[in-house]
């Protein structure tokens, strides 16, 4: 069936318009003399649409007159009419070449070049680093060696361990950075960033000040960098025993360790039982501008929006920047979607839920990062007939809260 198709279209077929008397004897007429007909759609008892390869026509004006029937072509489809339109349309043909030709052309050169991944190194010595292996807008884009620029730009640029280069019309460039290594401190302690209670403490170097289900507050020391000796067992015998004297450190290290607390934080949400809410009525309308310096000229929609209630949406672009002249010419489209104002009753438990909803989006905002929420509590504040109806979300987290804090071991209380 397709290679049947492919075949009718490389040597051209007609949609015939048979009527006449007996357009039968006409079919039974073209395939006892060797044409092949196809897709017979018959229209009414004397009326048939057949389709035929072109190169068959001619036979078949015998078989019309044989069978008295009248013969109309309707289409005419495939590729050797499509060249015979295009032979009479020379200029049509041509056009389309030119426009062609300079599509590929406009193509071969780099209008724009992107850089992305740039943190501490400024774009601009990228560029300066591209342009140096003809990577820059205004270039041949065929002429520039992705290679070279890749090697270049980890030559001359080692605060990067990897450059990625795109070569077209819009060119890019992905670096990525390396990280820097933390600066060596000296002796610090692991104290505790915001108040909690302790679930897991795990020294590597120092000595923990404290155990699991400990209260510690914001600037405690959790583990310690300064190591003291084990305390002396006390004298059983009570008349010997004499004030000890203070110990002091046997050695100072940079502490270190994972240290997570349990922390509580609370949201609040609150929802009416009357609301104005706002809906859409699927009515859009679309306006084109373009953007001359300070003035905006509407080329297609409306002056003015004709809808009482509305929220749109604005997107700009402009024309790619052609070597260092930035073409002043923003388009600008503003899409308009017409909205209706609703009001709206909610029960008790629509309102909750909707409360509960809103303090949910406030926990997930403002909850910090890192933070395993473990548990949460709902409490309705007041009662059921109050208006809003107001929920408290208290959620239970677990997170790291050590962090160093370095000291002076010149100091004799170093370790407070």
């Amino acid at each position: 069936m397709i290679m049947r198709k492919i075949w009718a279209y490389l040597f051209g077929y007609l949609s015939l318009l048979v009527k006449g008397p007996r357009p039968e004897r006409f079919i039974n007429l073209a395939f006892s003399r060797g044409v092949y007909l196809w897709d017979l759609n018959w229209t009414s008892p004397d009326t048939l649409i057949v389709k035929v390869y072109a190169h068959s026509f001619r036979p078949l004006r015998h078989i019309a007159r044989q069978s008295g029937c009248r013969v109309r072509i309707r289409k005419k489809r495939g590729l050797p009419f499509l060249i015979n339109r295009f032979r009479r349309r020379r200029m049509l043909l041509f056009g389309g070449f030119v426009f062609v030709l300079l599509l590929y052309l406009l193509s071969s050169f780099i209008w724009t070049l992107d850089i992305e991944g740039t943190k501490r190194i400024s774009q601009d010595k990228v560029r300066r680093l591209a342009a140096e292996q003809g990577l820059k807008p205004g270039n041949f884009r065929y002429q520039v060696d992705r290679d070279q620029v890749v090697n270049h730009l980890l030559r001359e640029l080692p605060e990067i361990s990897y450059a990625e280069v795109e070569v077209g019309p819009r060119s890019r460039i992905r670096i990525v950075e390396k990280l820097r290594a933390p600066k060596a401190q000296g002796n610090c302690h692991i104290v505790a960033k915001k108040d909690g209670i302790i679930d897991t403490v795990l020294a590597l170097a120092g000595q923990p000040m404290v155990k699991e289900g400990d209260l510690v507050k914001k600037g405690q020391i959790i583990i310690s960098g300064a190591i003291y000796p084990p305390e002396p067992e006390p004298d059983p015998d009570p008349n010997n025993q004499q004030p000890t004297a203070p110990q002091k450190p046997v050695r100072y290290v940079q502490a270190q360790g994972v240290v997570y607390a349990r922390i509580w934080y609370r949201f609040y949400g609150e929802a009416p039982r009357d609301e104005v809410v706002e809906e859409e009525t699927n009515r859009t309308i679309r306006i084109y501008c373009i953007r001359l310096g300070g003035k905006e000229i509407t080329i297609k929609g409306p002056d003015q929006i004709p809808y009482k209630y509305y929220r749109t949406k604005t997107s700009r672009s402009r024309l790619p920047q052609w070597r260092n002249i930035k073409v002043p010419v923003e388009f600008v489209t503003i899409e308009a979607k017409e909205i209706k104002r609703v009001g709206l009753r909610r029960s008790f438990d629509e309102a909750k839920k909707l409360a509960a909803d809103r303090a949910r989006e406030q926990a997930v905002k403002k909850l910090p990062k890192g933070a395993e929420a473990v548990n949460r509590q709902y409490k309705v504040i007041g009662t059921k007939d109050d208006d809003p109806v107001r929920v408290l979300l208290t959620v239970e987290t677990k997170e790291e809260i050590g962090v160093a804090r370095p000291f002076q071991t010149s100091s004799k209380n170093q370790d407070n």
